[in-house]
């Protein structure tokens, strides 16, 4: 069986926090465990956590660690990772969203062995919708080259994550990129596998639950995200550091 590795960055999502911790602990699937990043909140969200662990007898599986400075998605995901073993497989899964069915992880198990793949990304929805912007990439070219499909649910082997260049996280000062951060930590990934030859697989069933409030009519139009498109658009055009 698959050793799945939970890797949840949190900020500020305690009145959501539950839901993303009860999605993981209801799987039907056993070999599991999570670990919560509470970024710096001040909202208690950490707090919350270990409570939510010990209430349902999980403090053995989920483990909480509290940041004291503000590290950003892309740094916690490298810094957890890092220390992992090379047979795990980590589904990243953002404070405040969900898993959307209990038999996901039992699913991904089926697919990671029938595929082989390096990395694995499946459909989702926005909030209550059948929004959704996940889909396969085109092989024979680049991930860089490509619109952005590999969304939720983002899932890969740890070994895919080894031997990627760290300045492909960082940004042209030598900071950690803070946004689009998802494309900062996937990407190249993606490209390594490609390059390499492995197989990236896209599973077409909804198995995350992206929180966002989409009856919100400035939400595409405040500073952050237009921040987020830029952010994104210099990560793809920048390109694959070796």
């Amino acid at each position: 069986m698959s050793s799945f590795v939970v890797v949840t960055p949190a900020f500020n999502c305690a009145d959501n926090i539950r839901q993303t911790i009860l999605s993981v602990i209801a799987q039907s699937y056993d070999q599991w465990r999570m670990i919560i990043i509470d970024d710096v909140s001040t909202d208690h969200t950490g707090d919350i956590c270990s409570h939510i662990a010990r209430e349902y007898g999980f403090s053995d599986r989920i483990s909480v660690v509290t940041r004291t400075e503000k590290f950003g998605e892309t740094r916690n995901t490298y810094d957890i990772c890092s220390a992992l073993d090379d047979n795990d497989i980590i589904i990243r899964l953002d404070g405040g969203d969900w898993i959307t069915d209990i038999d996901c992880f039992h699913i991904l198990d089926k697919a990671y062995k029938e595929s082989n793949a390096a990395i694995l990304w499946t459909g989702h929805r926005w909030a209550y919708t059948g929004h959704n912007i996940s889909g396969p990439i085109d092989t024979s070219i680049s991930p860089y080259k490509q619109p952005w499909k590999s969304s939720h649910l983002k899932t890969f082997r740890k070994s895919s994550f080894n031997d990627i260049n760290k300045a492909n996280f960082l940004d042209d000062e030598g900071s950690w990129i803070m946004i689009a951060c998802d494309q900062a930590v996937f990407l190249p990934m993606l490209e390594k596998a490609w390059r390499e030859n492995k197989p990236t697989v896209f599973l077409s069933a909804c198995m995350y639950h992206y929180s966002i409030n989409l009856e919100d009519p400035g939400l595409f139009s405040t500073l952050r995200s237009k921040n987020q498109k830029m952010s994104a658009e210099w990560i793809r055009a920048r390109g694959y550091i070796e």
